[in-house]
């Protein structure tokens, strides 16, 4: 519930922010006002150009021109432009480790075995690890969510969706922007993108970023702050034109962050282990025990010791074939390694500890022909193939047995993963009017999981030398399991246009995600026995539609989405092991999703233009039979809430700018962003339960010639949410909080 004062602050804020922007988003340029209507929007959601009002599927963009005047830090910025979607950082290694849910469905966890559900594309490459896919947002030139399965052109662990990122093509003209920022919390970054034309058909462009803070988080245990952090990254490209027919881009990334492990805290119920023997208990339901939620007791290291390095090519090369084809080619690498020593018992004690250096590396292949053109057939056809593997090296520090100072136990695990598919899909138009989709994928996965425990070594003090006694550990492994799965993912849809501005559509798709080994095993069963993938099902109805002379866009669509063999992640007993406990992944549910969407995008007179977004969600287990208590029986466990599905989310936001002399004008922006209440664990822990949050940002800008001066504030109600919560049964539980309320001055030059 939410007090009267919140209420009033609430609505205060949300005056102060939105009058006279009220529901209005920015322009798109400053010749905008002069269109007389909505710019249209080109979206890539099925891999070629369209206008998003022609797609027959839920799709929300943010353009150029919008992003331009926003002041994002990362994806997690975005998840306002669309309903039905949430976002955060679980906080649980370097980096940012996103948990991305889009109706319902997501995936918040830091191991790499856990393949996403959904998919985070970045210049036409798919990031296959929850880790480094909270992209910051530097050149970033379009936005696009597509909520609902896309396993037909996007592929496995696409269940959900996909938020799909593209940045500016290098110019052949001199063009750029710098911007410099300082904020709340020691805040500063400088961040810069220039291209130029190196001949007549060679370009080239260079961007680069650095960022410094202290952090929202203080460190009582060490009294200083609790989570600072430093960033840098650089980038170049490359556009050569060797022929009118063939251009060639080749792009590389290297991105490097260094910060205090991320700062959790401790909500331990009263009959939990640490509560009843350390004392480390919550001071009242929902509070964390050092009784703020922005305040760590942590005793683990702060000296920057976690680190998050990202190296990533791009290679395309495009040929106009002629007749409205063309062809594409794209090599995608990607490399991440990181290194982290982080607390997890979250108390001033030495309970349970972890070093987790983990290296990942992954490399796609995709050749697609694509014909475009007015019609009456245009498709799409492609081959995929993708190679991964990574490696963590696992240690844990853990000082909760009785009579035991120390305990240290070590695990290295290898998983490759092979997989190749063919897609194709298709528009035919049967009628002038009337136009039908067909689309399907065929994929075959191959995955092994290599995992051996290290001895496990006993310490007579808290000092980790001259071992009491050395154990062999549970898991010897001579060779890799592995296990192999196929998949064939169709799509059919129809469309009928009402108008020239207006359509209707319907449409059945099928997504999957692959299934796997566990990451984190303590036996040898759950480390060789795989889970099998889970398929996801939609049924989706629509309109799109344009009105008062272009100056109105509103589309809405209702879904049904129905789950089999959704996979779940349980903690067990594991007697005898170093922790006594592991984390299975099993497939023991479905369950169905329903809801429906609506957008709008309204220019009620040049320079005020009024934006929202209105998304329900109703999600129910069906059928799911788990140990969901570690009793060794399963229970019929469908009563439990499905986590990060907020029945209801809305946005409504934007600016109104007006010209205030000769070369130079100002707007305001505001935006609202609800979350509805909704489950953060598991086993729907309501210590870790949050409440419904409006997130209110807001902006003042000036600008004369190409300069901008900026005044901006986040999350300006200071909801203090959770954004990770995780419950080790009748041990311990932690959580990790919203960043609080900023604000900053940012400078902005274009040429």
């Amino acid at each position: 519930m939410i007090n009267g004062i919140k209420i009033t602050r609430l609505l205060t804020t949300a005056a102060i922010v939105l009058y006279p922007a009220t529901l209005v988003r920015a322009q798109e340029t400053e010749t905008q006002a002069e269109s007389q209507g909505l710019e249209e929007i080109t979206v890539t959601a099925r891999k070629r150009d369209e206008n998003m009002q022609d797609v027959p599927a839920s799709v929300s963009a943010l353009s150029a021109g919008e992003l331009e005047r926003r002041f994002d830090s990362d994806v997690r910025d975005f998840a306002g432009a669309s309903p039905n979607i949430v976002i955060d950082n679980t906080q649980q290694g370097p980096g940012g480790v996103a948990a991305i849910y889009i109706r319902g469905i997501g995936v918040a966890d830091v191991e790499k075995s856990v393949d996403p559900a959904v998919g985070v594309v970045f210049d036409d490459i798919y990031i296959g690890q929850s880790s480094g896919s909270l992209l910051k947002a530097i050149d970033i030139d379009r936005v696009e969510v597509l909520r609902g399965p896309q396993g037909t052109l996007f592929g496995r662990n696409a269940t959900g969706g996909v938020i799909n990122l593209a940045r500016s093509r290098p110019t052949y003209d001199l063009t750029g922007k710098a911007r410099a920022t300082y904020g709340r919390f020691n805040t500063s970054k400088v961040e810069g993108v220039v291209s130029t034309g190196l001949s007549d058909n060679v370009a080239v462009k260079v961007s680069g970023a650095y960022e410094k803070s202290d952090g929202y988080m203080y460190s009582n245990f060490f009294e200083q702050p609790g989570q600072r952090s430093e960033f840098y990254a650089v980038a170049g490209a490359l556009l050569f034109e060797p022929t009118d027919n063939l251009d060639i881009q080749v792009s590389y990334d290297h991105q490097k962050t260094k910060q205090d492990p991320p700062q959790l805290l401790g909500v331990n119920k009263p009959g939990d282990a640490f509560c009843l023997l350390y004392q480390q208990c919550s001071s009242s339901p929902g509070e964390p025990s050092s009784g703020d939620r922005y305040v760590s007791l942590s005793n683990g290291r702060l000296d920057k010791n976690a680190t998050f390095k990202l190296d990533m090519a791009v290679a395309k090369a495009t040929y106009d074939v002629g007749s409205d084809m063309q062809l594409d080619y794209i090599l995608g690498w990607l490399k991440t390694d990181e290194t982290i020593t982080q607390d997890f018992d979250t108390t001033p004690l030495t309970l349970y500890h972890t070093d987790r250096p983990a290296r990942w590396r992954q490399t796609t292949n995709e050749l697609r022909l694509t014909k475009g053109g007015s019609g009456p057939v245009t498709f799409v056809l492609g081959a995929y193939l993708w190679d991964s593997q990574y490696t963590i090296n696992l240690k844990n520090y853990i000082g909760f047995f009785p009579d035991v100072p120390l305990l240290t136990s070590a695990q290295d695990v290898t998983q490759t993963n092979k997989s190749w598919a063919i897609y194709g899909e298709g528009d035919y138009d049967l009628t002038e009017k009337l136009t039908l989709t067909v689309g399907a994928r065929y994929t075959k996965d191959k995955k092994s999981s290599l995992a051996n425990d290290l001895p496990i070594k006993f310490y007579g003090t808290l000092v980790e030398a001259n071992p009491t006694a050395i154990l062999a550990g549970a898991i010897v492994m001579a060779k890799p399991a592995e296990e192999s799965w196929k998949k064939f993912t169709p799509r059919v849809s129809l469309r009928y246009e009402l108008s020239d501005d207006s359509m209707v559509y319907g449409l059945w798709s099928r997504g999957y995600r692959g299934g796997g080994f566990n990451g984190r095993a303590a036996t040898l069963s759950a480390a060789t026995v795989p889970y099998d993938p889970e398929t996801l099902d939609n049924y989706e109805a629509g309109f799109k539609t344009e009105f008062a002379d272009n100056r109105v866009r509103l589309n809405g669509s209702a879904f049904i989405m129905k789950y089999n063999d959704m996979q779940q992640d349980l903690d067990v007993p594991a007697p005898g092991t170093s922790t006594g406990r592991e984390n299975r992944t099993i497939n023991a549910a479905s369950a169905e999703f329903k809801g429906f969407e609506l957008d709008l995008t309204a220019q009620l007179f040049d320079g005020f233009t009024l934006n929202g977004n209105l998304g329900y969600l109703d999600a129910k287990y069906k059928d799911f039979l788990g140990d969901i208590y570690s009793t060794g029986t399963p229970v019929d466990a469908s009563f439990l809430k499905i986590r990060r599905a907020p029945k209801w989310t809305w946005s409504a936001g934007g600016t109104y700018e007006a010209s205030i002399g000769n070369n130079a004008s100002g707007w305001i922006t505001g935006n609202v962003h609800y979350i509805g209440g909704h489950e953060i664990t598991f086993l729907n822990n309501p210590n870790l339960r949050n409440g419904g949050q409006f997130l209110v940002d807001a902006s003042i800008n000036a600008r004369l010639n190409k300069t901008t001066v900026s005044l901006f504030g986040k999350n300006l109600a200071n909801e203090k949410g959770w954004t990770i919560g995780y419950d080790v049964q009748g041990s311990f539980s932690y959580g990790a909080p919203r960043p609080s309320r900023t604000w900053g001055i940012a400078v902005t030059q274009s040429f």
